[in-house]
């Protein structure tokens, strides 16, 4: 499992396919990734650096502008 995604998955309070909605990842490659099937881009690393330095409101406010159900 990579640790990194299960910590986005608690820091965001969001499952595997909301997360992966979030991230802009076919959930396909988010789970090959979660599982450790498939090596973390250095951009998708990046990108979760950068959604962990955010508020908890800005956070919010963009987990409801880009994922499904969560508006």
């Amino acid at each position: 499992m990579n640790q990194l995604l299960l910590d986005f998955e608690h820091h965001t309070q969001l499952g595997p396919t909301f997360a992966s909605e979030l991230l802009g990842l076919a959930y396909s490659t988010y789970a090959q990734v979660r599982s450790g099937a498939r090596p973390m881009q250095t951009y998708t690393r990046r990108h979760l650096q950068a959604l962990h330095m955010l508020s908890r409101p800005d956070l919010e406010k963009l987990i409801k502008e880009h994922v499904r159900g969560r508006n």
